[in-house]
């Protein structure tokens, strides 16, 4: 039974990225008609999103039931960690790698994040 409900649990959470992925795609198509630098960085402000919380969804959804308790706490607070850790690193990166605009990376990354506010509208697993 538990097994069932962390799969449908896991099921909404990766669904929930790719509606991520495909919302940052959109955006940096819009970027588009203002110039490939903002589309770019759009983009790339959403991918980073998309890639910590992909992440973090996979350590998080390993373990479950009530046996595991410890282990679905211990993976929980390693993902966050790793999420947070990823997140600086991917954004140090791309400050320093490929060519952003600053502002527009940073509204990428912000849409994306909010785009989680409405996920228990778009994402609903059932059980």
């Amino acid at each position: 039974m538990s097994e069932t409900i962390a799969k449908k649990q896991r099921q909404a959470a990766y669904k929930m990225v790719k509606i991520q992925l495909a919302i940052a795609v959109i955006i940096g198509l819009f970027g588009l008609l203002l110039s490939q630098q903002i589309a770019l960085s759009l983009l790339v402000g959403g991918l980073i999103v998309v890639v910590a919380n992909f992440i973090f969804a996979t350590i998080v959804f390993r373990k479950s039931g009530a046996q595991a308790t410890g282990e679905v706490k211990k993976h929980f607070a390693m993902g966050e960690s790793l999420k947070l850790l990823l997140t600086i690193v991917l954004l140090a990166a791309v400050f320093t790698l490929l060519p952003v605009h600053p502002a527009a990376l940073l509204i990428g990354y912000i849409l994306i994040v909010l785009s989680q506010w409405f996920a228990p509208w778009v994402v609903k697993p059932s059980y």
